[in-house]
This record gives C-alpha cells, sequence and structure tokens, in this order.
C-alpha cells in the first residue's frame, strides 16, 4: 500500500525513522542513479548560453536590419524612377492594345490575330502617346499582306426566302368561289 500515508517512511506511529535515513539526507535521483542536483546546474548553464547566444544573434540582425534602411534610403529615388517607369510603359502597352482592338474590329475577322501578328511595342509613340494612324497603317498593312485574315465586305451573309413569316397578298382575295375559279383558269 504505496498510497497509504501511515506507509511513508518517517510517518512511523513510534517515531523511529525507517533504514532509508532522514528526509535531508535524500537527494533525487536521476534514471542513471546520480543525484540531480549537478544535472539541474549543467541545465542552467545550458539556458543561460543559449538566452546569450539568442540574444547576439537579435543584436546582430538588428544591426543589418539597420544598414539595409539606411542603404536602401540611399537608393530610392532611382527605385522610384524605375518603377514609374515600368508602370508607364505597361500603361502605355495596354492602350496601344485597346487603339489596335478598335482599329481591327471591323477590318479583321479575328481582332486577336491582330496582337499575335503585330509588334505592339512599335505602336508607341516615344512619349508614350499613342499614334493612331501608324496603327490603322498597321493593320492596313496587315489586311494587305494577308487578306484571309480580313472580315468580310458588304452586309451579312442573306438566306433566301425560306418561305416562313407573314406574307403581303400580291393580289386581293376574290370574294366569291366562282371568281376564284375564274383567276385560276383564266378569264373565259
Amino acid at each position: 500500500m504505496a498510497d497509504d500515508p501511515q506507509n511513508i517512511p518517517g510517518n512511523d506511529p513510534e517515531g523511529d525513522q525507517s533504514a532509508a535515513g532522514t528526509g535531508s539526507d535524500i537527494a533525487p535521483k536521476s534514471e542513471s542513479g546520480t543525484a540531480d542536483t549537478g544535472d539541474q546546474a549543467d541545465a542552467v548553464k545550458t539556458a543561460e548560453t543559449a538566452r546569450e547566444a539568442a540574444e547576439k544573434r537579435a543584436e546582430t540582425a538588428e544591426q543589418e536590419a539597420a544598414r539595409l534602411r539606411r542603404s536602401n534610403a540611399a537608393t530610392k529615388g532611382t527605385d522610384l524612377d524605375a518603377m514609374r517607369e515600368e508602370i508607364r510603359q505597361e500603361f502605355t502597352e495596354q492602350l496601344v492594345r485597346a487603339e489596335l482592338r478598335a482599329a481591327a474590329a471591323g477590318r479583321l475577322r479575328d481582332p486577336a490575330d491582330a496582337f499575335a501578328l503585330l509588334d505592339v511595342s512599335t505602336l508607341a509613340a516615344s512619349g508614350g502617346d499613342i499614334d493612331a494612324a501608324a496603327v490603322a497603317a498597321a493593320v492596313d498593312q496587315l489586311v494587305k499582306d494577308k487578306p484571309y485574315l480580313a472580315a468580310e465586305q458588304g452586309t451579312a451573309p442573306t438566306w433566301g426566302d425560306v418561305g416562313a413569316g407573314p406574307r403581303e397578298a400580291a393580289e386581293p382575295e376574290p370574294a366569291t368561289p366562282l371568281d376564284r375559279l375564274r383567276r385560276a383558269y383564266g378569264d373565259a
């Protein structure tokens, strides 16, 4: 009965100490059978060393971050100019594509062919403006070089008279059956 409080050493009713000795000379034992006091000191020492190393790494990282912030601040102006130029170029390309789509809409069967066959970057003017005359000339040249891409000229194809729908009578309907026969056989 290990859980019984009366069976704990030093809890004898007669007041005798058990053969294990007094409570002061009993040290907790580790799995290997040695006392834990040395292991605890080693663990504390290891934890302090790890903490000092972590603090040193954090300090080094903060110094590196500060150095990078200073170097980025020195090159910030050129980076903004480069980003602005890149955005301006992308926007101009989108405008040229829209202009090309509009110019090719009625002239090509599929306006997407113009994107595949024309160099969009050559259609923009130097300042980022769109040269509408150059876009129209490029579409004209494409239609001239590849006539099979051109849209059909004229209106939509007609299907002819298929005999459906309401019709207007060419002659008025005869009033009597006799008039109908006269019309069918001619006036005789």
